[in-house]
């Protein structure tokens, strides 16, 4: 498990296992620090044999079943802090800014129901930068 921890102005790139139930990589954060995540919609995971972007796609089976995040498409790239899903959102492509609230890590995955990220393929890359 790699934890990044960066200052401000400082960027990483991750890969986000499509299988992973939180990513093997992720961030060290502390509260009121600002965050940038920014991932391309052109990339492509695999849910079994359908691709998607990180935005997900329609999935009504997976919703009945449960996805982690509800409120979410199923494949949507989420962030979870201290890796529970309790506290995991969406981010889906495009550029977001988040701020920590706690002093913990956080990590991605690809939005599914728990107990099949056996059935995943592939990674997206995403980029994160510390903004303050």
């Amino acid at each position: 498990m790699a934890m990044h921890s960066l200052v401000p102005g400082q960027s990483v790139v991750l890969s986000i296992g499509a299988g992973e139930r939180y990513s093997g990589e992720g961030i060290a954060v502390k509260p009121g620090e600002q965050y940038r995540i920014s991932c391309d919609r052109q990339q492509r995971w695999t849910d079994m044999i359908i691709p998607s972007s990180p935005d997900g796609y329609p999935n009504p089976l997976a919703k009945l079943c449960g996805l982690r995040v509800r409120t979410a498409r199923c494949f949507c790239l989420c962030g979870a802090w201290g890796r529970r899903d309790a506290t995991a959102f969406a981010i889906g492509s495009g550029t977001h800014t988040i701020e920590a609230d706690q002093h913990t890590d956080l990590t991605f995955f690809a939005n599914d129901v728990r107990g099949f990220e056996w059935n995943n393929w592939g990674s997206i890359s995403l980029t994160v930068t510390r903004i303050s």
